[in-house]
């Protein structure tokens, strides 16, 4: 059985990735600060995990793999945004969402990389956003995070391609999580108008495009940002 690492996976597209990868077969090791969610799936491994803080991120994929063993599949997914002008946010704003957002990329990965190198194979995937792409008015410090994510996913596959492992993002557009709380029903009409497709995107249609990146279907893709947003950056 192949074994899934997964940062985020208590809520929203990390909960989603976690019942898709469980529902077909694959061990999951699901990492999050509070652990063990309420609506715990049968059969995942929950372990508390601060992806900002490098020890605990290398102490908890070692933990990770002494149960569920090599990891084949690591999924970057934790991530928080904060609104605001870019005039007022402060520096432990700043800290917050790129060591959430970027470190949680940059600290798993590098807990994975000599394990996945050893075994000559293995899938590095993040939850990107599209604002990485284009920006955001009044998300400038999550949309540069983001920016990060994808400059890091490509080199990260430039370097990592001749050890057999694929490096990937998907770049979601807006999507129905609880990040879309703050925003109030006429805001969320705008959005959907502003997307060609005319709704907002779900979670499950995230874990899908995942769940193919990292399958053999998708064997000769490596180094991309995959653009999940109905349609909205066209």
């Amino acid at each position: 059985m192949p074994h899934l690492l997964i940062s985020g996976g208590s809520r929203g597209i990390g909960k989603a990735c976690v019942k898709l990868f469980s529902g077909n077969g694959y061990k999951v090791s699901s990492f999050s600060r509070t652990g063990v969610p309420d609506d715990a799936i049968d059969g995942v491994s929950y372990f508390a995990c601060d992806v900002r803080d490098p020890d605990s991120a290398t102490r908890t994929v070692q933990e990770a793999v002494e149960m569920n063993g090599p990891v084949d599949v690591l999924i970057s997914n934790a991530g928080i945004a904060q609104s605001g002008l870019a005039q007022d946010m402060k520096y432990e704003d700043y800290r917050n969402i790129m060591d959430t957002n970027f470190g949680g990329l940059f600290n798993l990965s590098g807990a994975v990389i000599p394990l996945m190198v050893r075994q000559g194979s293995g899938v590095i995937l993040a939850v990107s956003s599209m604002w990485g792409q284009t920006g955001a008015s009044c998300e400038a410090l999550y949309s540069a995070s983001k920016g990060a994510v994808d400059s890091y996913i490509k080199a990260l596959a430039k370097e990592l391609g001749p050890s057999g492992i694929r490096v990937n993002a998907v770049s979601p557009g807006v999507v129905n999580t609880d990040m879309m709380s703050g925003y109030d029903d006429d805001a969320k009409q705008v959005l959907c108008g502003d997307t060609p497709l005319g709704r907002l995107g779900t979670p499950e249609e995230i874990a899908e495009a995942l769940f193919f990146l990292q399958s053999d279907k998708a064997s000769f893709i490596t180094g991309q940002i995959i653009g999940v947003n109905g349609g909205y950056l066209i």
